[in-house]
């Protein structure tokens, strides 16, 4: 629908105000009441970040995340119709300005983006899984997997632990696997070692576990007796758990 210019400019001008809080003047509105329109459109921000990052909102310093929101607020255009969508542009905010470093906190791209996904995997739409069978040849049968679900790798173990200190302490390589529950709809998620990360997303493209476990010693892995059973193991527990659906038919 198209506005008039006037009208246009109206809109913008309280937008901006109620981002940014400076000034303005709009023809029919009392100055002293356009604060309360501001603070209730903070507080929808505010409480849906909060809502969304409760670990960091809990464990990022409250000077800290004050000012991110605020900053979010006043100078981001939020492009998302959908509220619960209003996270994702704060985490690329956040990635795109650099936070890690403006605010000391070198864990924070990864705190928000294991945040993030969780709701999205909450929220995202209904995927229809392949046709299969709960029984089947654990090594020569291609496997079904919840296609509900993101695998993501982290520098700092945010799916593990919360304080600042000891995520500092403990910077390496993570993975970690989120999956929608096909009966409750929570999510749940568990941390995989780097080779069950590569496992899972050879299975997510069809591959046999026989043709994985072949592959293992071209990355350094040696101990394939070992391995083959943890790998069965790992794999019918995470049937146990709803992630491992069965076997393609």
């Amino acid at each position: 629908m198209n506005l008039l210019p006037d009208t246009y400019h109206i809109q913008q001008t309280f937008s901006a105000y109620c981002r940014t809080g400076e000034k303005v003047t709009l023809p029919g509105v009392a100055p002293a009441r356009l604060k309360h329109y501001r603070r209730m459109v903070f507080n929808m921000i505010n409480d849906t970040m909060e809502s969304a990052f409760p670990i960091a909102y809990k464990n990022i310093p409250t000077r800290k995340w004050n000012a991110m929101v605020k900053t979010f607020f006043a100078c981001h255009a939020c492009q998302s119709y959908q509220v619960w969508k209003l996270p994702l542009e704060f985490y690329t905010y956040a990635v795109e300005h650099n936070w890690e470093d403006e605010y000391q906190l070198p864990f924070l791209n990864d705190l928000l983006a294991f945040e993030w996904a969780e709701m999205e995997v909450y929220n995202m739409e209904d995927v229809p899984a392949p046709s299969f069978t709960l029984t089947g040849d654990w090594l020569e049968m291609p496997l079904v997997l919840n296609p509900e679900h993101r695998l993501l790798s982290f520098s700092y173990p945010v799916h593990l632990m919360a304080k600042p200190k000891a995520l500092l302490a403990n910077k390496g390589i993570y993975f970690v696997l989120l999956y929608r529950h096909p009966d409750t709809g929570n999510v749940e998620f568990t941390d995989i070692s780097p080779w069950l990360a590569f496992l899972t997303e050879q299975l997510v493209m069809g591959i046999t576990v026989k043709d994985i476990l072949e592959y293992a010693p071209q990355l350094g892995i040696t101990d394939t007796d070992t391995l083959e059973q943890d790998t069965l193991n790992f794999l019918k527990q995470m049937q146990q758990q709803h992630f491992v659906l069965g076997f393609q038919i």
